[in-house]
């Protein structure tokens, strides 16, 4: 990323306002939703808590890498890692509405478009996960992702 870009995002930061939680929870419950009609599992409860649960996962794993970007910011990259962590050592506080609504909150112009895309990218394997998950008979509460073994990996 060129300086005076750098220097955009910085001044981004610097200047947040209100995170827009509600406005990311709009997107992701419409998400959710059609990733459950295409899988067949339309006002199933129990394959929206597992979706949710592996759309944070996968979000966890793969936004990561976003972090090279912020790390070319020294004085602000260490605030932001540990507002990351906060979010992601409570997972039943912080959904995958409050993932998006940071990323968001950091630059919307840098950061909506990459959420957008990495939403379509994971909705084929989340459409196929609660697919599956039907086919093996739709037990899946037993499914969601361990946080507290995750957290300590």
């Amino acid at each position: 990323m060129p300086d005076p870009e750098l220097a955009v995002l910085r001044d981004a930061i610097r200047h947040r306002g209100t995170i827009d939680v509600s406005g990311a929870a709009a997107v992701v419950e419409e998400y959710l939703a059609g990733v459950l009609r295409d899988a067949g599992a339309a006002g199933n409860d129990a394959a929206l808590r597992w979706a949710r649960d592996r759309l944070r996962l996968f979000m966890v794993v793969s936004w990561g890498n976003w972090f090279g970007v912020l790390e070319r910011l020294p004085r602000e990259y260490p605030t932001l890692r540990a507002e990351w962590r906060d979010l992601l050592a409570d997972p039943s506080s912080y959904g995958p509405e409050h993932l998006v609504a940071w990323w968001w909150h950091l630059r919307p112009a840098m950061f909506e478009p990459l959420v957008a895309n990495q939403l379509r990218e994971m909705s084929v394997p989340l459409r196929d996960g609660v697919a599956n998950i039907l086919r093996d008979g739709g037990t899946f509460d037993g499914r969601l992702v361990d946080w507290a073994a995750f957290g300590a990996a």
